[in-house]
């Protein structure tokens, strides 16, 4: 079963196009790393049982299996033998998630500096020279595009007692402002006490089922052991913390992906724009340059400081506790020891609300220029007396805070940064 890196979208897309050239470029990504550290023990490692090359997968690219999440719709490129009984795990770390669902492919997302995420499986079927990871076109049936670039995706569905959404039911792209009562339907969720709904847990033959009120109540779970086989699985619950962090960390991964491809879009066509107008060739951007890079930092900042984030209930969120402590370990404190991985969970996911993937290599991948822009709006606004609108959900205690962390904490910050005296 071959998979090769040139069977993407029949349709033409702009991310096809210089300078991104998303299918014929050659990423430069852990996957590819991973590569080349094993391409001599390729067929050694497609022969061990699944659940020792799942757990080397996870360790190779530092993914806690704390993170497990588990969807039972038929909603990947794997649906054929996804089903309540068989569901699809997914892990996520800061920089890759990895799915798999027994009896199946392994399938992975990383991220490149220049072209964004970028997917790969690995299938056991597979030997001799192919890549160990190789890269997939078909998840692009998925994936094609958040905006216009690709992106990942999370969907909430109404699934029939086969996964199977339910015909004409549609589906949602669940992002962080997505009210938790209409979140993960197709998937399954446990640790929830008290008054949350959601769409979890639950099948039904007709959308009308899941609407009525109280007809389809997910139940709180701790276990999901009277469901399917747990055993074929590293852990026994798809927790609904690790479950909002992924809804989190997609959301602000695709809007890094837009910026970054779209900034890098900009920058290309600058020359000649700079041509046109007269301007030396030391001339910085300016003009449609500049108006592509505020809009774009515009929307990274809402997605980095949380806003529009879907209220909790009133008693918070409470899972297992077991992804917590995972999450924590590569926290970065402050002198204060305050760290942007710090959780709220009373009523609202973070402490800090500065979304960690600040620290990530997608974010310091984007194009100084465009980075440069971001931290200054970011600077300005946590210390404005009267907060720009991207802020004025955080309390001026909070604002301080999210900054003397930064502070602390991130390395290369720009000229301009204003320090706190």
């Amino acid at each position: 079963m071959s998979h090769p890196a040139h069977k993407f979208a029949q349709d033409h897309d702009p991310f096809e196009d210089p300078p991104i050239n998303y299918s014929k470029a050659v990423p430069v990504d852990a996957a590819t790393k991973l590569n080349e550290a094993f391409r001599l023990k390729a067929d050694e490692i497609r022969s061990w049982p699944a659940r020792k090359r799942l757990r080397w997968l996870l360790e190779q690219l530092d993914i806690p299996v704390e993170s497990q999440l588990l969807v039972f719709s038929k909603t990947s490129i794997q649906r054929k033998i996804i089903s309540p009984e068989n569901p699809r795990v997914l892990f996520f770390s800061d920089e890759a998630y990895v799915g798999w669902v027994p009896g199946g492919i392994m399938e992975l997302a990383v991220f490149d500096p220049t072209i964004g995420p970028t997917f790969y499986i690995l299938d056991a079927q597979e030997s001799g020279p192919a890549p160990l990871l190789a890269r997939s076109g078909e998840c692009l049936l998925c994936h094609k595009r958040h905006e216009h670039t690709p992106g990942l995706r999370t969907r909430s569905v109404f699934p029939d007692a086969n996964g199977e959404p339910l015909s004409g039911s549609g589906s949602a792209n669940i992002e962080p402002s997505t009210p938790l009562a209409d979140r993960w339907g197709g998937w399954y969720v446990t640790g929830v006490e008290g008054t949350l709904r959601h769409r979890g847990n639950v099948t039904g033959k007709t959308t009308e089922e899941f609407d009525i009120p109280g007809a389809k109540m997910s139940p709180a779970l701790s276990t999901l052991k009277d469901f399917f086989d747990t055993h074929r699985y590293p852990l026994q619950t798809s927790d609904i913390v690790p479950m909002l962090m992924h809804d989190h960390q997609v959301h602000v991964h695709n809007v890094l992906a837009t910026a970054n491809q779209d900034a890098r879009l900009a920058l290309y066509r600058w020359p000649a724009m700079r041509a046109i107008l007269g301007l030396p060739a030391n001339a910085p951007p300016s003009g449609s340059c500049l108006v592509v890079f505020n809009s774009q930092a515009e929307k990274v900042l809402d997605a980095l400081l949380c806003r529009d984030e879907a209220p909790f209930p009133a008693e918070g969120i409470r899972g297992n506790g077991i992804f917590e402590p995972a999450y924590a370990r590569t926290r970065k404190p402050d002198t204060k020891n305050r760290s942007l991985r710090d959780l709220d969970l009373t009523t609202r996911l973070f402490q800090f609300r500065c979304s960690p993937l600040i620290y990530s290599q997608s974010f310091a991948a984007l194009p100084k220029e465009l980075r440069d822009i971001i931290l200054l709006k970011l600077s300005a606004g946590l210390q404005a007396a009267e907060p720009p609108a991207s802020f004025k959900h955080l309390p001026k205690e909070e604002r301080q805070a999210i900054f003397e962390i930064i502070s602390a904490t991130l390395p290369n910050l720009p000229v301009g940064w204003k320090q706190s005296e």
